[in-house]
């Protein structure tokens, strides 16, 4: 009976140190998560006309339109 108490007791405590931390730890992740956002950005504007001149440069083969058979 007592072990089951201070299960409960362990618990309980456990639940409310992870509802006072965790605020801080979701303002960190959004944060960090921020960062890696605003790089991509900063890669993914550089690297666009490289990208476009590749493309342009692609021949592309002839369309060909399937027609269902019944």
């Amino acid at each position: 009976m007592v072990g089951l108490l201070k299960f409960f007791l362990i618990l309980t405590g456990i639940v409310y140190l992870l509802r006072f931390i965790s605020p801080f730890i979701v303002k960190y992740l959004i944060h960090r998560l921020s960062k890696k956002m605003q790089h991509f950005d900063a890669d993914s504007s550089s690297s666009t006309p490289n990208k476009e001149t590749k493309k342009s440069k692609k021949e592309m083969g002839e369309y060909i339109d399937y027609e269902e058979i019944d």
